[in-house]
């Protein structure tokens, strides 16, 4: 419903507003209110994708506009888990203007009439839709997290090699932290990604006997699995850690967005997510 989307985005922009104010001023109340604006704007937001499903009986996950206000939904739920967990106060400052912009964008985006919903919701395997989209969408957001992890970490370390601390430098976590959070948003990351795989597969192998159908999707997809099961593998049986892991959770995220924005522009069977 676009009334409870504006409202959501309205307090998403004040929460983004003040955590970057309170990432430059190091304030605490900004941060209180920019978290107080986050509660309430993913309250409308979550009602809003809810009001949805129940109105068009239809997961709200095809068309862009879609996918991109379940994308910011995703990116709030796992900040929340993160800043509990860790009590990052810089995280803020570089994810919630990005939900805003997210959210924005599927306020003013109108419907894809290529999508077909009513055709890939139905059949016995159609519960399995809810699943593998829902999953992709959890690992993109953990993955975001990986990078901004992974470009905190660099910043970080470019600024004691050249013993210039500044603003940034006494911003953000330690190294310490910044690594820990990104080793735990890879691997739920790559977690998700997986279900999402599987039970994508199982969908459309359900659907029309066919688990694999060599879509620009599927391969970008397939190729974003097997670079973070490199990172993960190297991360505990190597012990890559600090800039080596940086540098692959960048690479990382470039094929997440060549998946989500490219492998649209180059059609196939996915072009209504």
């Amino acid at each position: 419903m676009k009334t409870l989307l504006l409202v959501a985005l309205s307090a998403y922009i004040v929460a983004a507003i003040h955590a970057v104010l309170s990432f430059i001023n190091r304030r605490r109340a900004l941060e209180r209110v920019a978290h107080a604006a986050l509660a309430v704007g993913f309250g409308f937001h979550t009602t809003a994708l809810a009001v949805d499903w129940l109105r068009d009986r239809i997961y709200p996950l095809f068309h862009r506009s879609e996918t991109l206000s379940f994308l910011g939904w995703a990116l709030v739920l796992f900040y929340a888990f993160v800043f509990r967990r860790y009590r990052t106060h810089a995280l803020g400052s570089f994810m919630l203007p990005l939900v805003a912009l997210l959210v924005l964008a599927a306020s003013v985006m109108q419907a894809d009439g290529r999508a077909m919903p009513q055709l890939l919701a139905t059949g016995e395997a159609a519960w399995l839709f809810p699943i593998h989209t829902t999953s992709l969408f959890l690992a993109y957001a953990a993955f975001f997290v990986v990078f901004i992890a992974s470009v905190m970490y660099l910043l970080q370390e470019r600024e004691l090699k050249l013993k210039h601390f500044g603003m940034v430098f006494h911003r953000l976590p330690s190294l310490a932290t910044v690594d820990e959070i990104s080793a735990v948003a890879t691997s739920i990351g790559f977690t998700c990604l997986t279900l999402g795989i599987i039970a994508g597969m199982s969908w459309s192998f359900a659907r029309d006997g066919r688990a694999w159908r060599n879509d620009p999707k599927e391969v970008l997809t397939a190729l974003t699995w097997l670079l973070y099961l490199l990172l993960l593998g190297q991360r505990y049986a190597a012990g890559w850690r600090g800039r080596r892991a940086a540098w692959i959770g960048l690479a990382g995220f470039t094929l997440v967005l060549c998946t989500f924005f490219g492998a649209r522009l180059m059609g196939g069977y996915h072009v209504f997510g």
